[in-house]
């Protein structure tokens, strides 16, 4: 501001004062002892106007360049907050971006999650057919072998031989010839205990139904219906399995400990079931989001060790990373 002022206002007090002395001294010898006290009032007046000119000049200076910082520092504020704003509406856009991209990785988690549903649904279809002519072989070959047991039992294998060459037969009288001939009677069966008649028509509905609701993402109404089902048809061919989506369908509602529970007890009801190994692969994914590693790295390895061929084991091995 100094160097500023000084280049505006060049004006050395000092040598204007030494002109205006020389410029007196030369009036006072040529005019009267008056004329000197006037020059000399008018030269201190001109000097306190240049001085008085200075200082406006000078304030003028200042004014102008308070008025200039606090214009720079009103735009830097309104830089900053220009900054500022320019930063959270690329925020924004970041946010709204991630929020895209969420929405449309949950949409591909809840495809994924109905197809799987869907694999899961197709996939005990064709093993309850499986499942259901291997029990219709069954039963045709336990007819087959209770007819032919009933054929052979029939059949009299106490029947004397006659006319055999060599040996003497006893004569025989006209009693003993006009005598009826003896027949074979089959002894009674052993009453077997009544047992109540099940349509397999109405069992398979009552099955078909849970899986609908299980496929429409009903999981309450699914695990109702199986629960309903294995009351109704505790010694069906499909109890293991309805059991089994008993705990896939709380484990949709994340429901873990639940899920855990019931794969327990099917495990525990049905050991021989084709869904065992499916059912400790649910465990250990439960246990998993629950939070227990260490017990579903334990059970990985169970699912290993007991199913070694099923598709259970190749999924536990992916998961502990053994080829």
């Amino acid at each position: 501001m100094r160097s500023f002022v000084s280049g505006v206002a060049p004006h050395p007090f000092p040598a204007s004062r030494r002109a205006l002395s020389a410029i007196t001294l030369g009036v006072i010898a040529a005019l009267s002892i008056a004329t000197p006290v006037h020059a000399g009032l008018f030269d201190d007046e001109e000097a306190r106007q240049q001085i008085i000119v200075l200082r406006g000049q000078l304030g003028e200076v200042q004014r102008a360049l308070d008025a200039r910082l606090l214009e720079l520092e009103a735009q830097a504020r309104n830089r900053s907050i220009i900054d500022l704003f320019n930063q959270v509406e690329t925020l924004r856009a970041e946010f709204a971006r991630l929020r895209g991209q969420l929405e449309l990785v949950q949409n591909e988690l809840e495809v994924a999650q109905k197809r799987q549903r869907d694999l899961y649904v197709d996939l005990d279809g064709r093993m309850r057919k499986l499942e259901a002519a291997a029990v219709a072989a069954e039963q045709a070959r336990a007819a087959q072998a209770a007819a032919a047991a009933a054929a052979a039992a029939a059949t009299p294998t106490n029947t004397p031989p006659t006319g055999v060459t060599g040996v003497p037969t006893a004569p025989t009288s006209d009693a003993t010839r006009s005598a009826p001939p003896a027949t074979f009677t089959q002894p009674p069966s052993a009453p077997t205990p009544s047992q109540p008649v099940v349509d397999p028509a109405l069992e398979q509905r009552a099955y078909d139904q849970g899986l609908e609701h299980f496929r429409s993402g009903r999981f309450g109404e699914a695990v109702t219906q199986f629960q309903l089902f294995i009351r109704g048809y505790p010694r069906s061919p499909l109890a293991s399995s309805a059991q089994y989506w008993i705990g896939n369908s709380l484990y949709a509602t994340r429901d873990f400990r639940g899920a855990i529970a019931a794969q327990r007890q099917l495990l525990n009801q049905y050991p021989d079931s084709n869904k065992a190994p499916d059912a400790l692969l649910n465990i250990a994914t439960s246990q998993s989001e629950l939070g227990d590693l260490q017990g579903a790295r334990a059970t990985l390895q169970e699912v290993n060790a007991k199913y070694p061929s099923s598709e259970a084991a190749a999924k536990a091995r992916q998961r502990l990373g053994i080829r």
